[in-house]
């Protein structure tokens, strides 16, 4: 099987050894508490899942089933293995995925949520017939338990996803409210998006 040069060897490897690459995914397990082990794990696994899906798919349900765990540093590449496996997700397991991902917009970490936040957009431009699901997600971030500052925080990730397909959204104005309510935030991130995106998305 050919390799993409620009692989990292341990995802060759792992390519090329099924028992290497089962070996990665179960170090990004919670009851890993060896950092730099989750760390070597996730940096090989990313590529791979990026340039050979295929070899990652079969550990879907393995994936998707750190979402649930109580350990940020295990659903936080759960979240990015998955969006980018979901181009290749010919069998659509990301629909019966779906609640358990986006409902991390609301997790404890914020920098879980933001990612997935991010992340988001990726998802919708695979999978355009989830759009208008994710959209609604996003757009009810302000429903979410953090306070005023973060919440803003994760919302600008949501405008970093909502950027990457708004010409194609069918909810464009309430797109635009939403970046238009981060303005004044408090959040300078937030508030610097906010004002980037109406720059490029001026409302007619």
């Amino acid at each position: 099987m050919p390799t993409s040069p620009t692989m990292p060897p341990l995802a060759r490897q792992a390519l090329a050894d099924p028992g290497t690459l089962k070996s990665l995914v179960t170090s990004l397990g919670p009851e890993n508490t060896d950092l730099k082990a989750r760390e070597r794990a996730f940096k090989a696994l990313l590529p791979l899942a990026q340039a050979k899906p295929g070899a990652l798919l079969p550990h879907w349900s393995t994936l998707a089933a750190l979402l649930k765990s109580d350990k940020a540093f295990s659903k936080y590449p759960a979240i990015h293995l998955l969006a980018a496996l979901v181009p290749a997700d010919r069998e659509r397991r990301f629909d019966r995925t779906f609640h358990a991902y986006f409902g991390l917009l609301d997790d404890e970490a914020v920098s879980v949520a933001a990612h997935v936040a991010r992340l988001a957009g990726a998802i919708a431009q695979a999978r355009p017939d989830l759009e208008p699901r994710i959209t609604r997600r996003l757009l009810a971030l302000d429903r979410s338990h953090f306070d005023a500052e973060r919440r803003d925080l994760v919302k600008s990730y949501a405008l970093e996803a909502f950027a990457s397909y708004f010409a194609g959204s069918k909810q464009q104005g309430a797109i635009l409210a939403f970046a238009r309510s981060m303005w004044k935030s408090k959040s300078p991130r937030a508030a610097k998006a906010a004002k980037a995106f109406l720059k490029d998305h001026p409302s007619e």
